[in-house]
């Protein structure tokens, strides 16, 4: 199995990236998420566009407590906004910070739908209108092990692989150690966005085999701190006008 090569950053130096882009470059926490959001729905609509402009795809998003949860806010706005996907929401640990209450309201307004237990989730997760299903409920802070109902929802996904629509993780596969990979449960997602950077763990995904999927999404780091950081060759792959590219 042959392993892709490319720069990554510990979660330590992604951690220490962000910070600098929020403070030394100016941006604001939301920029952020919405710069990642609309990076993740670009990388779906190029690699499972709409089926048919008569057809609508449900996208079931499975939504966690922090930044990788509110990037799959975001993913689903645009996605909805686009047309021929229908996204569903299952976000059960949610927070009283107005960045992410506002993202909520800004779906709902848009009469983006919600599942409320575990049991909603597994039915629509096997009928076959849900065309996929986007994972972003861990970032690369993230420690193992997981904790309910999260717990039960990858040893879920991971024992119907097969069964279900393809997965798409955002930024890393939710249960994996950021360096790791997989320790105790692997959600077996066909289809990584890696933000800014990939991270360590990025490298075993890729070296499965070839039916997994990888894009790189987060076009905004300037430079300079590119040199910093030493993902200028990251960078260069972007091309045109293009917010990902695939690795």
């Amino acid at each position: 199995m042959l392993r892709s090569s490319f720069k990554t950053l510990s979660a330590k130096a992604a951690a220490q990236l962000d910070q600098e882009l929020m403070s030394t470059g100016a941006f604001s926490i939301d920029q952020l998420m919405e710069l990642a959001g609309l990076s993740v729905a670009q990388a779906i609509y190029k690699q499972y566009p709409p089926p048919t402009a008569s057809k609508v795809s449900r996208v079931l998003v499975l939504v966690g407590p922090g930044n990788n949860g509110g990037d799959g806010l975001v993913a689903a706005r645009h996605l909805k906004l686009w047309g021929g996907y229908d996204p569903v929401l299952y976000y059960p640990k949610r927070t009283k910070n107005p960045l992410y209450a506002n993202l909520v309201t800004q779906l709902q307004d848009l009469d983006v739908g919600e599942v409320e237990t575990l049991d909603e989730v597994k039915q629509l997760a096997l009928e076959e209108s849900t065309g996929l299903i986007i994972d972003s409920l861990f970032g690369f802070s993230f420690k193992p092990p997981v904790r309910e109902p999260f717990k039960d929802l990858i040893s879920f996904l991971s024992e119907n692989h097969g069964k279900i629509s393809p997965i798409v993780s955002v930024d890393i596969p939710s249960g994996w150690d950021v360096d790791e990979g997989p320790i105790d449960l692997d959600i077996k997602a066909t289809m990584l966005v890696s933000l800014t950077a990939p991270k360590p763990c990025a490298k075993k995904f890729v070296s499965y085999g070839s039916d997994k999927i990888h894009y790189l999404g987060g076009r905004f780091i300037n430079g300079k701190i590119a040199a910093k950081y030493d993902i200028q060759d990251l960078i260069a792959k972007y091309k045109d006008n293009d917010l990902i590219v695939k690795l």
